[in-house]
């Protein structure tokens, strides 16, 4: 609830976004997130306000990584960026250009 009313009139983002990002940085599924998730999200939240997205995931790009890979198998699918691409600014064309860049096995 906290989380939610703190999200709700700090950003722009809409309800079932904030549902995504709460349920990204509890990837335990205990119903909270610590300290460290929630110093990653204002960090991310002060890169979008301030539109320097790119430098945060280039900066920061492991923890960016360990966000998104939600089942832990060191790889980020399409989808998995999908779902996020609206914390990072990231359009749809830009997103199916960089997976065609960055897919070295081609298997997507």
């Amino acid at each position: 609830v906290l989380f939610y009313h703190f999200l709700h009139h700090a950003t722009d983002l809409k309800k079932t976004q904030i549902k995504i990002v709460f349920d990204m940085l509890d990837w335990n599924a205990v119903g909270e997130i610590g300290f460290d998730q929630f110093y990653m999200l204002v960090c991310i939240l002060l890169a979008h306000q301030n539109h320097l997205e790119e430098q945060f995931m280039y900066r920061h790009s492991r923890p960016v990584f360990d966000l998104l890979d939600l089942d832990g198998e060191l790889r980020i699918g399409e989808a998995n960026f999908q779902m996020y691409r609206f914390l990072f600014n990231i359009q749809k064309q830009e997103l199916r250009e960089l997976f065609h860049d960055f897919d070295i096995t081609g298997d997507r």
